[in-house]
């Protein structure tokens, strides 16, 4: 992916301008999430964003299964920004304590949880999608590998989660499959759909269909949920002209944060694989939708 002009210097401003003035402090909630995941916290260094991890890991399988926060509190309202984009929502945290796969990651989004000098509102508004926010993430999943025997990485992507998810999958060797829970799909899409202001410097998983052609998907969608529609997964498959490896199932209760949980476990046992043909439907433990 090649780095932005514009965006270096977007981003350049950012970075000279400095942080928010009084940095958060989430001592609490971090010590709260790490005892209801069973897992150690950990922040990850990477270039401009320290990101806080909660892992639970035996280190005894080759394949790792990584959780992506959503966007948080990236807004109080429709034209007002907020000044902490830490995710109140544990819909994320609450899927990963369901599951029981042995090597299990939370992986937060940059300047939730904790600070860095470079955190402005920028970061999780108009740039939450672009390069260096990406790169970050990559950074951290790098880090991640090398603490046990990890060939492979499974991404599952919350909401803002799923695009970056995506995002990641497109550019990495190892990810053998994405599962997105309420996932923005499309960014610029969405923005369209909800008639919100443009993002210009978001990276839009659509431009990378050619590659995540042959990356298993799963793509779970909320019957009730206003914000991500199934809209949002019909324009994304449109942009692929191969579709074997794209599959997606409407939870008919679940909106955009609610009733996610109590089906995880069953939505887990769904097989994340290509099919060989493009007719034929990959047997599933429970009703989905399929295409």
């Amino acid at each position: 992916m090649i780095f932005n002009l514009r965006l270096l210097t977007l981003y350049t401003m950012i970075i000279l301008t400095g942080g928010c003035a009084t940095p958060p402090n989430h001592q609490a909630m971090i010590i709260h999430l790490a005892q209801s995941l069973n897992a150690s916290s950990e922040v990850l260094d990477t270039r401009y964003f320290p990101l806080q991890t909660f892992q639970a890991l035996s280190r005894s399988n080759s394949t790792l299964r990584v959780y992506i926060e959503g966007d948080g509190q990236a807004w109080i309202s429709r034209y007002r920004a907020s000044q902490d984009p830490i995710p109140y929502e544990l819909t994320l945290s609450e899927l990963m304590h369901q599951d029981t796969y042995s090597e299990r990651v939370y992986l937060a989004r940059p300047c939730q949880f904790v600070w860095s000098e470079y955190c402005e509102i920028p970061v999780w508004t108009s740039l939450r999608y672009s390069q260096p926010m990406v790169d970050a993430l990559n950074e951290a999943l790098d880090k991640l590998k090398i603490k046990g025997p990890y060939q492979h990485i499974e991404l599952i992507g919350f909401s803002g989660g799923g695009t970056l998810a995506l995002l990641l999958a497109a550019g990495r060797e190892d990810v053998t499959s994405v599962r997105t829970v309420a996932g923005n799909l499309s960014p610029h899409f969405v923005n369209r759909f909800h008639g919100v202001s443009a993002t210009p410097d978001s990276l839009d998983p659509t431009n990378f269909s050619t590659t995540l052609a042959t990356i298993p998907q799963l793509h779970f969608i909320g019957g009730k949920d206003s914000i991500i529609t199934s809209d949002v997964y019909d324009n994304y498959r449109s942009f692929f002209s191969q579709k074997q490896c794209l599959l997606y199932y409407v939870n008919p209760d679940a909106g955009h944060h609610s009733k996610w949980k109590d089906s995880w476990l069953e939505l887990l046992e769904i097989p994340v694989k290509c099919r060989r043909k493009r007719s034929q439907q990959l047997p599933l433990l429970i009703k989905p939708t399929v295409q």
